[in-house]
């Protein structure tokens, strides 16, 4: 894993962001930024980093939880975007069936379960394609 061996403020800001310069002691560096010029990585900490075309770094450190620095992680995702974007149109339109009185509260869970699949496209027991549900439907 690189380490940081130089991190330099620049004096210039892109939007609310200081851009940094990053050396890594494998010899490739490139320009960083931070909402402050003292980021929560430093000279020293070894990091993992992409970098893109233009130069520009993007640093994740390698966290190790303490004490006084416990770990907050992020939620771990259940699928893929398409999918949690399907589910959450599915969950609206779900609690819009409910105020409509067309569902009950209890049966949003079994909703999403059951439509989000036929939004993606892919094939239920109910049916094997949204082109599919939308034929057979009575609207």
């Amino acid at each position: 894993m690189p380490k940081i061996v130089s991190l330099q403020d620049t004096g210039r800001m892109w939007k609310e962001f200081h851009i940094l310069e990053v050396q890594f002691d494998n010899n490739d560096g490139g320009s960083v930024l931070a909402k402050s010029t003292s980021p929560a990585y430093k000279v020293g900490d070894d990091v993992q980093y992409t970098k893109n075309e233009r130069g520009g770094v993007k640093i994740q450190r390698d966290f190790q939880p303490t004490a006084s620095a416990p770990s907050y992680a992020a939620k771990q995702s259940n699928g893929s975007k398409d999918e949690q974007i399907a589910r959450s149109v599915v969950f609206k339109g779900a609690v819009d069936l409910v105020g409509a009185g067309v569902i009950e509260l209890k049966d949003i869970a079994k909703f999403v379960s059951e439509f989000t699949p036929i939004v993606l496209g892919e094939a239920t027991e109910q049916a094997t394609s949204y082109a599919q549900h939308f034929e057979e439907s009575p609207f």
